[in-house]
């Protein structure tokens, strides 16, 4: 996948999904249904992620995440005039997560349907941060009860 964008976490009703659309400064769109299964399995990763990393707390305090809530992350709208859908309109459900670390300690995503069509993501802890909280809030839209007793929140700066 190209440098990343846009990322984009919206709950469907209807599917009774999680819909995550990343899309690239060339264009491109990748469109991956999320089940409650897979969003769980995820949810822990990034977790796992975030508190190697210091936990929440001191990767959402950090100079390059708060200059991303200060230029308003959270507040742009997807763009939706992407022009390439690489996984199609209707996108891919989710199967398998791979994770890795590059030689700079970015966290390497790859997120891939059974036949193997995916995407893959570098995640400085800035963008590690913005996707655990895009996460957490499609979980959160859905009213899905992934954690019996631990609920699921996320911490935002202002």
């Amino acid at each position: 996948m190209n440098k990343l964008h846009q990322l984009n976490i919206s709950y469907s009703n209807r599917e009774d999904r999680l819909l995550l659309r990343a899309s690239t400064k060339d264009g491109d769109e990748y469109r991956l249904w999320l089940t409650r299964r897979f969003t769980r399995l995820l949810y822990d990763v990034l977790a796992k992620e975030m508190d190697k990393k210091g936990g929440v707390t001191a990767i959402c305090s950090n100079e390059q995440t708060t200059k991303l809530f200060k230029n308003g992350a959270f507040e742009k709208p997807f763009k939706d005039d992407n022009v390439n859908l690489p996984l199609g309109e209707s996108g891919i459900v989710a199967f398998s997560i791979k994770t890795g670390t590059d030689a700079e300690g970015t966290l390497t995503l790859e997120l891939h349907a059974e036949d193997g069509r995916g995407i893959n993501l570098s995640l400085n802890n800035s963008l590690l941060y913005l996707f655990y909280s895009l996460l957490t809030q499609g979980i959160n839209q859905a009213n899905w009860q992934l954690h019996a007793g631990k609920e699921i929140t996320s911490q935002h700066i202002h």
